[in-house]
């Protein structure tokens, strides 16, 4: 009897045991099989190289000519002061060693109007080409601007790197203008004027009445006439002003 009581009681133990063993195992293969957390992947996955920068897309490059007359807009054409003459100057300008171009054009011809003028300018380049700089509004007087004297159109001219545009007109009473532009700091400006009066029934040029103005210095030279024929003249340096931006300019904002 006491032999039953204690094998039965093996039994159990040992039952209990591999019942035991089994739950181990079951909860080792379950911590195995189930981690302790959760990942949530990102909602932007991290690329495995930097994308580059994005570029500013390149200035659309300005065309060039190969010929003068290819610059000039279409129903427009350069002024012929004199038959058989342009008004076309050649020189640096924008000191790079090559000769660039200034010339006025004019409209083709409208029935019963005069036809307005511009002033072009365009830089010259390699093998003979030319890329415009600028056309430029209010510069040029038109033929019927000039009063009794007719057309005021004067001269076009490229003076120690700037472009000089002079004008002339009037009756008894005579009047003219010079203005100076010069390209810098990527832009042109009017960097000097010369206007002047006289009456010619008592004086003449060399006695008007004429202001000169340097507008990147200050520095003005004025000329006075009397009734009687005296003249005097003043020099001095006035305050600086921000220049005039060539296509900008009009003549009657310049002092």
């Amino acid at each position: 009897m006491k032999k039953y009581i204690l094998t039965s009681i093996g039994a159990i133990a040992l039952l209990s045991y591999l019942m035991g063993s089994n739950d181990t195992y079951a909860l080792q293969a379950q911590s195995k099989a189930t981690p302790s957390h959760t990942l949530v992947p990102s909602s932007k996955p991290t690329p495995s190289h930097t994308p580059s920068p994005k570029l500013a897309p390149s200035p659309t490059p300005v065309p060039k000519a190969q010929s003068i007359d290819a610059l000039i807009p279409a129903g427009w054409h350069i002024l012929e002061p004199y038959l058989g003459e342009k008004a076309l100057a050649k020189g640096d300008l924008n000191k790079d060693g090559i000769p660039d171009l200034a010339m006025v054009i004019e409209k083709d011809a409208v029935k019963g109007e005069a036809s307005p003028r511009s002033l072009l300018i365009a830089f010259g380049g390699k093998n003979n080409t030319y890329t415009l700089s600028i056309i430029a509004k209010n510069v040029i007087l038109q033929a019927d601007e000039g009063g009794i004297w007719g057309d005021p159109f004067d001269s076009l001219t490229i003076d120690r790197g700037s472009v000089l545009v002079s004008d002339y007109g009037g009756s008894n009473w005579r009047w003219y203008n010079k203005y100076r532009f010069r390209y810098q700091d990527q832009d042109w400006f009017l960097i000097g004027s010369t206007q002047g009066s006289y009456f010619t029934g008592a004086t003449t040029m060399d006695q008007a009445d004429e202001d000169d103005i340097n507008y990147l210095t200050g520095q003005f030279i004025e000329r006075r006439t009397d009734e009687q024929g005296h003249t005097t003249t003043k020099k001095g340096t006035q305050r600086k002003k921000p220049l005039i931006r060539l296509k900008e300019f009009n003549p009657e904002n310049v002092q």
